[in-house]
């Protein structure tokens, strides 16, 4: 069996409103998300070895919205109150 292990790392869009993103909230809306290129598990990073970026990658990460997840359960949350 073969298993394989990623780190992603998070890179900020750039105009974010950060008064509505958060570093710990994965949200695409605040930013992106791409693969380490450092994922060598505390052994050093070495070109010869270092991973290819594959975009491939990209599919597990949700769609970009221009909403954040804080103001889509917020609307979530409104309409929900306007129906009961």
């Amino acid at each position: 069996m073969f298993f394989s292990t990623l780190l992603w790392v998070q890179v900020p869009q750039w105009s974010d409103n950060w008064s509505k993103c958060a570093v710990d909230v994965p949200d695409t809306a605040c930013h992106w998300y791409i693969v380490s290129p450092d994922n060598t598990f505390g052994k050093g990073f070495d070109w010869a070895t270092a991973p290819w970026f594959d975009a491939n990658g990209l599919n597990d990460v949700a769609k970009i919205s221009s909403e954040t997840v804080v103001e889509k359960l917020q609307t979530k949350e409104a309409s929900s109150k306007l129906i009961s």
